[in-house]
């Protein structure tokens, strides 16, 4: 997307979306940690899918978290959404540019006041539904709380096409947004104490999105 496509597409994507999510009807399930970590002043690192990053985007904006964005033009669309909300982004991801947006992040965590902190654990590619370390290692770094996160929705439209099956609410969906217990990741213990709490995040988010879709009545039978 040329960078005079993008002025034109970002503002009206915004406004677009400000009012389709706007119509949906929230259900928060989890609701002490939202009012902690979300409302309250609490630092945290939020760790969610891919999938629901764009409805995400939208429900955090109050909070004005960091949020690390790929250095794609997908990325720079969304980043571009996100920043009009009032968000903070960060450019980065495993494949691209990672190392320097992971240090932004701790530094910005461990600055004095309410600092918040978010991104999708499978990007910018995938595998879905795997977790990456990164937002690991930046809770252990900045000594933060990791948040998981998890949205569903019914009816949603579903992008098919893209490698995480991109979900957005429809107006007037029903939409839960759930919070699991944080984990306090702290260091030391080496790659194997790293890889464990890797594959317990992934095994929390993945119970999580069974539960939200179940929830919700979401289904993806697409293989």
């Amino acid at each position: 997307m040329s960078e005079r496509l993008s002025r034109v597409m970002v503002p009206l994507a915004t406004a677009l979306l400000r009012l389709w999510f706007a119509s949906c009807r929230i259900e928060i399930r989890g609701r002490p940690y939202h009012e902690r970590y979300i409302l309250g002043n609490h630092k945290v690192v939020g760790a969610t899918w891919h999938r629901g990053a764009i409805f995400l985007v939208w429900f955090f904006r109050n909070a004005h978290p960091m949020i690390m964005f790929s250095r794609s033009k997908d990325g720079d669309l969304i980043a571009g959404f996100a920043e009009r909300l009032g968000i903070l982004p960060v450019r980065g991801s495993s494949s691209r540019g990672g190392r320097a947006a992971l240090k932004a992040m701790v530094r910005y965590l461990r600055q004095p006041g309410d600092r918040k902190a978010a991104t999708v654990v499978d990007g910018p590619r995938g595998p879905r539904y795997r977790v990456k370390e990164g937002m690991i290692l930046a809770a252990m770094l900045a000594d933060v709380p990791l948040l998981p996160i998890m949205v569903s929705a019914n009816p949603a439209l579903t992008l098919r096409r893209t490698w995480d099956r991109t979900l957005i609410p429809l107006p007037f969906s029903r939409v839960v947004v759930s919070y699991g217990k944080p984990w306090h990741v702290r260091p030391g213990g080496g790659s194997q104490a790293l890889e464990g709490i890797r594959r317990e995040v992934e095994r929390v988010l993945n119970e999580m999105r069974e539960a939200a879709d179940a929830a919700t009545g979401y289904t993806d039978a697409a293989p």
